[in-house]
């Protein structure tokens, strides 16, 4: 869902012009790095206080919620940058769609490279980030083939370290010092929260797919029956049953082992 709102076109124009100065000034990328966490921490405050005052159970932004990565089935991405849709409520039809996380290229190459043995440089997605790596595109880093083949073979080592030690957080693996096979470790909160599994809820309560398409193809292939990962938006049909929860609304507690109802208190607020 591309943003053309005046901010969504500003953030856009802000990272464009700070990645030319990175490449042309490398000894700024940390002082960029830092400034652009700060303004999308204060972005998100701001709009945690505008919650507080809206809904009977404001959104938590930064919130890890443990969920069963079998029930997130469907896709519903919105353009970046992911500080934007943090703690937001939205009414539409964003929540109505059909892209099954499962047909997603990627997916079905981790099926086919870890449980048929199917080398990455067989599958579609390998083709399909080549192509766009030669037609001049940067990915995770990527410029050339090589780059990205080197890649692959870190993300053979993400999924044997989750399958041997199980799922961490960011914040987990930086307190442990335990280094992220594809990324670097990060002290800023907002550059770490990139790198979590990201869902949406929708107005059913549904969760829907976002973003961290490599863990969250590993832990389903894998079976993990709970992972952490952030809640970004909220469509406002589903942030009223989070009110009517907090209120005593019987037709509410039908919902409580939804995960997002998880840290709430049914009838707290009466």
């Amino acid at each position: 869902m591309v943003d053309t709102s005046p901010t969504g076109t500003l953030d856009t124009l802000v990272r464009g012009a700070g990645q030319h100065l990175v490449e042309t000034r490398p000894e700024l990328e940390r002082v960029l790095l830092r400034a652009r966490d700060g303004y999308a921490r204060t972005y998100v405050w701001a709009r945690s206080v505008a919650n507080r005052v809206r809904y009977d159970a404001p959104p938590d932004p930064y919130r890890m919620v443990p969920i069963d990565p079998s029930e997130v089935r469907h896709v519903a991405a919105f353009s970046p940058p992911k500080f934007r849709r943090a703690g937001r409520v939205a009414g539409g039809d964003w929540d109505r769609t059909e892209e099954r996380f499962e047909d997603l290229d990627v997916y079905r190459a981790y099926e086919a490279h870890f449980e048929n043995g199917v080398p990455w440089a067989e599958t579609e997605f390998f083709d399909r980030v080549v192509a766009e790596l030669e037609a001049g595109a940067e990915q995770w880093g990527c410029t050339t083939r090589a780059e990205f083949e080197a890649r692959c073979r870190r993300l053979d080592e993400l999924y044997e370290t989750i399958a041997e030690d199980g799922y961490y957080t960011q914040e987990q693996l930086m307190a442990s010092n335990t280094d992220d096979p594809i990324k670097r470790q990060n002290a800023l909160k907002t550059e770490r929260l990139k790198d979590e599994i990201a869902v949406h809820v929708g107005r059913d309560g549904e969760l829907l797919f976002e973003d961290g398409r490599n863990r969250l193809s590993i832990v389903k292939l894998l079976g993990l029956d709970s992972v952490p990962v952030r809640v970004l938006c909220r469509h406002a049909e589903w942030q009223a049953v989070r009110d009517a929860y907090v209120n005593g609304d019987p037709e509410a507690a039908a919902y409580a082992d939804h995960p997002d109802l998880a840290a709430l208190e049914f009838g707290s607020e009466a």
